[in-house]
């Protein structure tokens, strides 16, 4: 569709642009924007898309950009231009392009979602979050469906700024349209594991169980039939911990997030849907023997900020590292997260130490540390034996690996061997609702309540 200039005026400032550029004084800035003609527009554009079939990202922007100069009513040449300058990692100039083509094609949903998102993947949460309410301003989802991927793309800005209550807020206002959808069923369940509502968890399923074959219960990829399984026994979890009054705590100890993912899904920590008790191991990734070295070192280490540095992940989100143990903090990345001078961030680290602590000092802790990686087992043993004792606490060994470990024995450590199926993560709702997501969670999960039991009995 071809749209009139008076109807675009964003489309009047940037031909008003263009005309500048070309009339300015000076042979090599009046040649640089030569004005593609409309004979030979289908020539270039295909030379720029051979160019991108090349990986020659950058090459491929030089003749997009003369393309989109030349015909900036053309949304085509608009998205391939700004795929050729993410592709590029030409991040300012696709954030600038980004925000000129959302307000210059309001109505386009694609251009809309792509300037929602332009700030994600670096972990800006602020910004994220900013650009999805202006979007909500001026469309409802509930009315139009097309923008429903405001809402379920919604949750993982607040769930990362552990904004439970906005969380809430949201599931509350779009539930029934939420509901009503199939392609919602997991960014919904996202929001409620986040939260700890173990109970609309249980609806979401039903709901979603209704429209399925009972032969067949899997829809966009999730098993709702297993995952109203896992619901319903964490529900009885949570019931049976809170009804006899356990002392027994479950307290995640790395290596990575898969103690805190899982006993959180399944019922069993004592601090669901608190993020204030979220503590340094839930989601820290610590390799080796670096979780036991910073507990026994009373977090010394942790707590100095000249032992940290700022690095980049894959798509350039701001990390933070520590430098003697090598432990990042995934989770905790992004400058919303971070701060501009990592102030937000040592402020953070500090107090998920101090939850940790409070914990662990009351005593009656069950550590589950989960070994996914290279680990001295014989040394960890050892080195915990003693503080394990004096805090009236265990700690179960998960190793999740396919190798077999020597662990040595210990009357206040426990050690099983429980591998990772194939093709299975623990945090991805297709994996873990599989039947062999089910089955390895299950296994993992009655591991954790034997030591409980154990725990509440002694």
């Amino acid at each position: 569709m071809h749209f009139l200039w008076q109807d675009l005026p964003y489309l009047d400032s940037f031909r008003g642009y263009t005309k500048q550029c070309v009339s300015h004084s000076g042979e090599a800035v009046v040649s640089e924007y030569v004005l593609v003609s409309e004979e030979e527009k289908p020539s270039r554009f295909q030379q720029a898309q051979e160019l991108m079939k090349d990986g020659d990202y950058e090459e491929a922007c030089d003749i997009f950009e003369k393309l989109a100069k030349s015909f900036p009513d053309d949304r085509g040449i608009w998205w391939q231009y700004l795929s050729a300058l993410n592709r590029a990692r030409l991040t300012d100039k696709a954030d600038e392009y980004t925000e000129w083509c959302y307000r210059a094609f309001p109505g386009d949903l694609g251009f809309t979602l792509a300037w929602m998102r332009g700030f994600d993947a670096r972990a800006d949460w602020d910004e994220s979050i900013r650009r999805r309410y202006e979007i909500l301003a001026q469309h409802d989802p509930r009315t139009d469906p097309d923008y429903l991927p405001v809402i379920t793309e919604f949750f993982l800005p607040l769930v990362e700024k552990k904004d439970f209550n906005a969380i809430r807020t949201l599931l509350n206002q779009y539930w029934n349209i939420l509901t009503r959808n199939d392609e919602c069923g997991a960014a919904t369940y996202f929001a409620l594991e986040a939260i700890g509502d173990f109970h609309r968890q249980l609806e979401l399923c039903d709901i979603f169980l209704k429209r399925c074959d009972p032969a067949d219960p899997v829809v966009h990829g999730v098993n709702y039939a297993n995952l109203r399984v896992m619901v319903q026994s964490a529900l009885w979890n949570q019931e049976i911990l809170s009804r006899r009054h356990s002392h027994t705590k479950v307290v995640s100890f790395g290596q990575n997030c898969l103690p805190y993912s899982m006993s959180n899904r399944w019922g069993l920590l004592k601090y669901i849907g608190n993020p204030d008790n979220i503590t340094i191991f839930d989601l820290g990734a610590f390799s080796r023997n670096s979780a036991p070295e910073a507990l026994l070192s009373d977090f010394e280490g942790f707590r100095n900020p000249e032992n940290y540095y700022e690095s980049r992940d894959a798509v350039g989100a701001p990390q933070m590292m520590h430098k003697p143990t090598g432990v990042h903090f995934g989770h905790e990345r992004g400058r919303t997260i971070i701060g501009n001078d990592q102030e937000k961030f040592f402020s953070l680290i500090n107090k998920k130490i101090d939850a940790f602590q409070n914990m662990w000092n009351e005593g009656r802790c069950l550590l589950v540390y989960s070994v996914t990686g290279q680990c001295d087992l014989p040394e960890l043993v050892r080195s915990m034996e003693k503080a394990l004792e004096e805090k009236s606490s265990r700690l179960l060994i998960l190793n999740c690996t396919r190798q077999a470990m020597d662990c040595p024995s210990s009357q206040f450590v426990t050690y099983t061997h429980t591998p990772f199926p194939f093709d299975y993560h623990w945090n991805e709702i297709t994996n873990f609702t599989k039947d062999v997501g089910l089955a390895f969670d299950a296994r993992i999960m009655a591991a954790i309540k034997q030591e409980i039991d154990r725990m509440d009995r002694s």
